[in-house]
């Protein structure tokens, strides 16, 4: 008689949850857009809320959850894997983020700014008639004010050194605040990409522009 293979029983694979959670008394990016907590996990929303709420957590928000906001996350098909579902995360952390919402501590935002680079002195070259205005545009999440002092070299890093362009080292530079946009950006990315349209569209108008362009 042939002895049966015994059966080996593996564990089901875990659900992985995107979990969004509104806190109160924290600070926020902008004022009507509540700070979140949002995070990948595979135990259930209902049960990490509870886990938040007793004290459990990271410190920084301790005593903060408020309720629940599954209406933030969008419908995806449930998913096992654990790859697929950082990438969800992500994405819904930028998108809340583009809306405003402050995100797991982060509460930055970013301006774009234009400078006038050297625009009182006169050009040296003989007949080289007039010399084009030369601008410079760059994107912070500092203020503007903070960031021409680190260009002008009036703020240096905590070793001393330079933290403003290179090539504005040195250079006379006055803020342009005419053509200086007043749109507020919520992420890097969308910041950069501002940074490059507003230089490529003053390039356009006829200036010499400095600064990136991605």
């Amino acid at each position: 008689m042939v002895a049966s293979k015994r059966q080996v029983s593996h564990p089901k694979p875990k659900i992985h949850n995107l979990v969004v959670i509104e806190l109160e008394g924290e600070k926020c990016r902008v004022p009507d857009k509540p700070h979140l907590y949002v995070l990948r996990t595979q135990l259930s929303p209902d049960k990490v809320f509870e886990s938040v709420k007793s004290g459990n957590g990271p410190k920084w928000i301790s005593g903060m959850a408020k309720n629940l906001r599954a209406d933030l996350i969008p419908n995806y098909r449930a998913t096992t894997k654990h790859d697929v579902a950082e990438v969800r995360l992500e994405r819904l952390k930028s998108e809340l983020a583009r809306k405003g919402f402050a995100i797991n501590g982060d509460t930055k935002t970013w301006r774009v700014y234009v400078l006038n680079v050297d625009a009182d002195v006169k050009s040296v070259s003989k007949n080289g008639g007039e010399r084009k205005k030369v601008l410079y545009v760059g994107q912070t999440s500092a203020t503007r004010e903070k960031r021409l002092a680190q260009h002008q070299g009036k703020e240096l890093s905590k070793s001393g050194k330079h933290i403003g362009s290179r090539k504005l080292k040195g250079r006379n530079l006055t803020p342009n605040k005419g053509l200086t946009p007043l749109k507020v950006l919520f992420t890097m990315e969308d910041a950069i990409a501002f940074e490059t349209k507003t230089h490529k569209k003053l390039e356009a108008l006829g200036y010499k522009v400095l600064g990136d362009v991605h």
